[in-house]
């Protein structure tokens, strides 16, 4: 046991010597929902943007690493009670395990990979009516896949599901009773690595 031990400290040690660190810009647009979880509210897709910077941790020989970013995240909404339209801009912190086929002779040009992982969000300005109160923070789970071309351009799709509530929104019609939505929203982002 103590054998055993010791050979995973020892490869817990020499593991991040072995991985490689990157920096990196990122920019994308965002299409986004609020799910409510009555069907009091409908919410339209709506378009938004992001960008911020990541950091790039990859294990070369086992294809798997991690990938955490900050990023500036804008998000309209527009809803069918009333046509209400409002905005809501994030701090957004993903961070994601990555797994990247690295096939021999071609991985420099064309290297396929899926991600998953939560992000944290923490709102700092909102435009919504006074009976819609956006929460502060919230957490969200990501899936995507992606591909690096040439080593440095990585272009990613991920589809990100709501975990904890978004909004809330007090429905005078059930005697005050409040109602929740969730985020639910695609990513589509080209980041640059140098």
């Amino acid at each position: 046991m103590k054998k055993v031990l010791l050979i995973g400290l020892l490869m817990l040690s020499v593991l991040p010597a072995a991985a490689q660190v990157r920096l990196g810009v990122r920019g994308g647009i965002t299409l986004n929902e609020l799910r409510f979880d009555r069907d009091v509210i409908d919410s339209d897709n709506r378009a938004g943007y992001c960008g911020g910077l990541l950091i790039d941790l990859n294990i070369p020989v086992v294809g798997l690493g991690v990938e955490a970013s900050v990023m500036y995240t804008h998000r309209d909404n527009r809803l069918s009670d009333g046509n209400v339209v409002f905005k809501r801009n994030y701090i957004d912190i993903p961070v994601m395990a990555r797994y990247r086929l690295d096939i021999p002779k071609v991985k420099h040009v064309f290297a396929p990979m899926v991600f998953t992982g939560p992000t944290f969000a923490v709102m700092f300005s909102d435009d919504a009516p006074k009976e819609y109160k956006s929460r502060k923070t919230y957490v969200s789970w990501d899936v995507g896949a992606g591909a690096d071309l040439f080593n440095h351009l990585r272009i990613t799709a991920s589809y990100g599901l709501g975990i904890s509530r978004a909004m809330s929104y007090i429905d005078k019609e059930y005697n005050g009773d409040k109602v929740y939505g969730k985020d639910r929203h695609w990513t589509l982002s080209a980041a640059w690595l140098f």
